[in-house]
């Protein structure tokens, strides 16, 4: 049986889940990297990880990941829920049909894949689950509302579980990170260029212009992918690991304003920032 601690990845074939799958390797762990491109994680194949097919949308792929592990390792010590996009554009903008998607892979996924490692983490009285939250889950943004509302949704469901689970041994950390130099942007646009579109996207076409510029800015400008892997590292590892874990100075800021100055501010400074 594998001494290793074992892990398990979703949404490992670029950005944070990518990162974070080098670290964890390079700390000795045996690593499952899945996602839906199977063919962009031959790198990290090539450094030992066991790559797999995993659709978080998909029962069948992610009781049928589970399974291969348990089965090859005996054990499943680290579930780390990364996978997970964003739906840009004004909530008029986007049907019920991509709303509900968009809560399928970021929320109801986060869930499909907790739910199936658990029943394994509760026999062994021991476990680690991570979840790939964001600082958007404290201060929403305008032109992006629907993928704020999965990140609330992943607080109140980390809260609850931690709970729920701390009888068995296991630990629930969440990651609440702000702007990350990733992909995501390019991965994301097609959706804010999917709501200009609509029939009413003239109402919104200021507002999404001042988005895209500063949404584009954000991400280049963003923390390297490494500053969430060191945070999902010790999270695995940690005797104690924290409740939450706000890993770059954005996030913490945003938390901060939020906190101590109330939705007033931000509801004036947001929708009024100006492109330069």
């Amino acid at each position: 049986m594998n001494t290793q601690k074992v892990v398990f990845i979703t949404g490992a074939s670029a950005g944070i889940g990518k990162a974070s799958a080098k670290m964890l390797l390079q700390n000795g762990m045996t690593v499952y990297a899945t996602a839906r491109r199977v063919h962009l994680m031959k790198d990290l194949e090539q450094l030992g990880a066991k790559v797999m097919h995993c659709d978080v949308t998909s029962d069948q792929d992610v009781e049928n990941v589970v399974e291969t592990i348990v089965n090859e390792e005996g054990r499943l010590d680290v579930v780390f829920a990364n996978a997970g996009y964003c739906l840009l554009g004004p909530v008029e903008l986007h049907s019920s049909s991509e709303v509900s998607r968009q809560f399928d892979v970021n929320v109801v996924g986060c869930g499909r894949v907790i739910a199936a490692a658990l029943p394994h983490m509760r026999r062994q009285r021991d476990g680690r689950i991570i979840i790939t939250s964001s600082a958007a889950g404290h201060v929403g943004m305008p032109g992006m509302p629907w993928y704020p509302a999965t990140k609330h949704a992943q607080q109140g469901l980390a809260d609850g579980l931690r709970m729920e689970v701390k009888e068995f041994g296991v630990k629930v950390s969440l990651i609440e990170p702000g702007y990350i130099d990733t992909d995501i942007d390019n991965a994301s646009f097609p959706y804010l260029d999917m709501a200009e579109k609509h029939p009413n996207a003239e109402a919104y076409q200021r507002q999404m212009k001042i988005f895209r510029k500063k949404w584009g800015k954000g991400i280049d400008n963003g923390a390297s992918p490494d500053t969430i892997a060191k945070v999902v590292v010790h999270a695995a590892t940690a005797d104690k690991p924290k409740r939450r874990y706000h890993p770059n100075s954005d996030a913490q800021m945003a938390i901060f304003m939020k906190r101590f100055f109330g939705y007033g501010l931000l509801d004036a400074m947001l929708p009024g920032q100006s492109i330069k």
